[in-house]
């Protein structure tokens, strides 16, 4: 968003909860990203009745999360996939990243705008990158990620033991059952992208890991490990599955491979005995991302749609009442917190529970 200043398109952000009806003039289109909040519905319904266009940006399938994760126990719970789906069936756009979305949320609402994701290169740049001798294979991700890294667990013992040279390394997750050692690194999970990117790129990963099992889910994500392995210069082995077969280049841009144990073990041996294909292959993603997703390059294409939704935008608007969120704000956050209460139950009891109570008192005192 801030790029897209550069084309006309100003902004300002605000976190759900502080949101105040003086916020929305009458020449703003709010853009609700991600939201599956309670508080989300009272908003679209107030924006909806005042015949106020809006737009939803989501890059998820929220619908489609497997497990019992607290993430996808929440958007499982029922009052926060009413607020989702009305948010996204009442919005003038919904904007997504892949096409594998764009068909499961027009279920929903036919009006979806499929834009490109990013990468903003200021982030590495002047990053010192590790000088070793090592071969490092390497993955960052959320522990939301450890199913997809099932594929991945059986691997590493034949590969450090044909490869003298490799080290395998994992940030935020590790595979189960896998025990950090001497050649098998663990760091910890960051919440700030940016200090996570720069950590990515300063590992100087030799191969990056991108499995994905194949599921609904999965398949509507973004390619952001393609985005962040080319930005890096880190030749990727990635699932053949979309996100990834719809951008990368096979043994050009980097390695689409079957989720079998074989397929992965001999991409793996191709590329750790091969440095000048390693050198060549990210060198050729870099390039590729950077014509296709330098953050500048973008936020033309999404500074053209606000334009254009904005120039379409329903001049017969109604005042959107004042106070009218009062009781409602303060259900909607009594919602939230009996929402938020269960997953912790769920999660861990009574003393997951206690202890959530405990820390938010703790907080507030």
């Amino acid at each position: 968003m801030g790029a897209c200043r550069l084309h006309g398109v100003d902004y300002k952000v605000k976190f759900l909860n502080e949101l105040q009806v003086d916020d929305i003039t009458p020449n703003t289109i709010p853009m609700f990203v991600r939201c599956g909040d309670p508080l989300v519905l009272s908003w679209t319904q107030l924006l909806a009745d005042a015949n106020r266009s809006y737009i939803y940006y989501i890059d998820d399938n929220f619908w489609r999360i497997r497990g019992e994760s607290p993430l996808a126990m929440y958007y499982r719970h029922p009052l926060v996939r009413k607020s989702l789906e009305f948010a996204v069936s009442h919005a003038e756009t919904v904007i997504v990243n892949s096409p594998e979305l764009a068909a499961f949320v027009s279920r929903y609402n036919t009006r979806v705008a499929v834009l490109p994701a990013f990468f903003d290169f200021s982030l590495i740049e002047g990053v010192a990158q590790s000088t070793s001798e090592e071969i490092r294979i390497g993955f960052a991700g959320s522990p939301s990620r450890v199913d997809d890294l099932d594929l991945i667990e059986p691997l590493i013992e034949p590969v450090l033991k044909k490869f003298p040279q490799t080290i395998f390394e994992f940030a935020g997750v590790l595979p189960r059952g896998v025990v950090p050692g001497a050649r098998v690194r663990f760091f910890p999970h960051t919440g700030d992208y940016a200090a996570y990117i720069r950590f990515q790129a300063s590992r100087n990963w030799a191969i990056g890991l991108a499995p994905l099992v194949d599921h609904e889910a999965n398949r509507g994500k973004t390619d952001n490990k393609y985005r962040e392995y080319g930005a890096c210069r880190i030749a990727g082995i990635y699932s053949n599955i979309p996100p990834y077969t719809n951008v990368v280049k096979n043994y050009e841009t980097g390695i689409l491979i079957e989720n079998r144990k074989e397929s992965w073990l001999k991409a793996l041996s191709i590329l750790a005995v091969s440095p000048e294909m390693r050198k060549d292959m990210g060198g050729t993603a870099f390039n590729d991302v950077k014509d296709r997703y330098d953050l500048h390059v973008v936020s033309r294409e999404w500074a053209r749609l606000f334009k254009f939704l904005d120039e379409r935008r329903s001049k017969n608007i109604k005042p959107l009442v004042h106070g009218g969120l009062g009781w409602k704000k303060i259900l909607r956050k009594a919602e939230r917190y009996a929402i938020y209460l269960y997953i912790s139950y769920n999660d861990g009891g009574i003393y997951s529970v206690s202890r959530k109570i405990a820390k938010k008192l703790r907080v507030v005192s």
